[in-house]
């Protein structure tokens, strides 16, 4: 009888580390930045501060697919490229003022161009050598979300910067100590090597045929639709809450991490099992719909009461709850829309592409997607809605334009999304 294989304690913890402070470096930022810019004169600019991981993410599988397949060890890649990005962030706030808000952005976005590749990267190194990867690899994975909560905790509870120059100081100094971390990780050496290159590959077409199915088919475009009004939450909602009285309100984002990680452990698995991924997905984007109609119940409330946005010290007794519901529904939100979207496409395409279809997934959603929703939602329709000023009643409509869009893209999924039991 076989024995099955077990990683050493020494790479778990190792593996578990790095991606503890992988997402450490991300969290530090990237939730509070908006809260940042808003009160450092750069608020019409956020939209494009959070396009920059969404072009760095269409960017990434290119990149990808030259050097970490083809010519480099995937730890020494992953170790240069968070070093650059370490110092890249450390310098933005030389120009984070109202005067020079396009350097600014530039600056971040050399920062993801160089941070966003080494999410795959650390993937290829924990799935390379984790002897048993589909049960270990969920563990390490949840470093991951400590990570995130940890670091937002840290910047906003502990150094209470959200609008402070020193979240991207700690950033940097987290991206270059994981970056000299990689290179002590386990040699990864490329898989490619050697082999041609075919830029076909690169791009995924031997996913295209799948697109023959309807239902394959619909998923995807579907999943793009609803990623187009997802980028809100991120990058206006701290500021919202910021202005509902909140204290801390990078740090209160973290709950939802909290809520997804009790999600991804025991809700997820057995719901997708027992109900499939039709209904799966619906009660993912419903939560959407219920998180933004929850944020604009609570602006209401607070308008209709009299209450000026960012003046308050803390939030109202009536509108804590919906904040604090809407929060919490990040579990159920994010993992049952794009989690189990990357268990539905490893399901439903071959063995041979599924790294190319994952990747196509990850661009048309959390890369265009998101790009889109960045710049039209997070970006025009805020701009537009906040002409006037930030008051609660401006909030009110501006959280329903996400979940009308979200509402009708729901309905279209209900209506044309048709899968067969096999099909997850």
């Amino acid at each position: 009888m076989s024995v099955a294989k077990k990683s050493s304690m020494g790479l778990f913890i190792n593996l578990s580390v790095m991606m503890f402070l992988l997402f450490f470096t991300w969290g530090a930022w990237f939730a509070s930045v908006g809260i940042f810019m808003n009160q450092a004169g750069m608020a019409e600019f956020i939209g494009w501060a959070y396009s920059t991981t969404p072009i760095a993410a269409i960017i990434t599988p290119f990149f990808m697919g030259v050097f970490a397949d083809r010519f480099m060890n995937a730890e020494r890649l992953q170790g240069i490229l968070l070093i650059l990005s370490g110092i890249a962030i450390a310098i933005a706030p030389q120009f984070a003022s109202a005067e020079t808000p396009e350097i600014f952005i530039i600056i971040l976005l050399v920062h993801a161009l160089c941070f966003m590749p080494t999410l795959g990267l650390s993937n290829t190194i924990c799935l390379k050598h984790l002897a048993n990867s589909e049960k270990d690899y969920p563990i390490v994975r949840i470093f991951a979300t400590l990570g995130w909560i940890v670091a937002g905790l840290f910047i906003s509870k502990g150094l209470q910067a959200d609008t402070s120059v020193i979240q991207f100081y700690v950033a940097g100094i987290a991206a270059v100590v994981v970056g000299v971390y990689s290179f002590f990780m386990p040699k990864t050496p490329p898989a490619g090597k050697g082999e041609p290159l075919s830029v076909g590959d690169i791009c995924g077409v031997q996913t295209f045929p799948y697109f023959r199915k309807p239902a394959f088919a619909f998923f995807i475009i579907a999943s793009f639709l609803a990623a187009i009004a997802m980028m809100p939450y991120w990058a206006n909602g701290g500021t919202f809450l910021a202005e509902s009285g909140i204290k801390g309100a990078a740090g209160f984002l973290t709950y939802g991490q909290m809520a997804e990680l009790v999600v991804l452990a025991f809700i997820l698995p057995v719901f997708i099992r027992k109900f499939g991924i039709k209904w799966t997905m619906i009660i993912g984007m419903s939560c959407w719909v219920i998180r933004y109609v929850l944020f604009s119940f609570a602006a209401g409330g607070m308008a209709e009461g009299g209450l000026v946005a960012g003046q308050l010290t803390e939030p109202s007794s009536a509108a804590f709850p919906l904040l604090f519901g809407a929060v919490i529904l990040h579990g159920f939100a994010y993992d049952f829309v794009f989690i189990s979207g990357y268990l539905y496409v490893d399901k439903n395409v071959g063995e041979n592409v599924r790294a190319q279809a994952q990747g196509l997934l990850t661009v048309v959603t959390q890369g265009i997607g998101f790009l889109i929703s960045s710049q039209l939602f997070a970006g025009y329709l805020y701009n537009k809605a906040m002409t006037d000023g930030s008051s609660f009643s401006a909030w009110k409509g501006f959280w329903l334009i996400p979940a009308g869009y979200l509402v009708v893209v729901l309905v279209l999924f209900c209506l044309l999304f048709r899968p067969k039991k096999a099909d997850l």
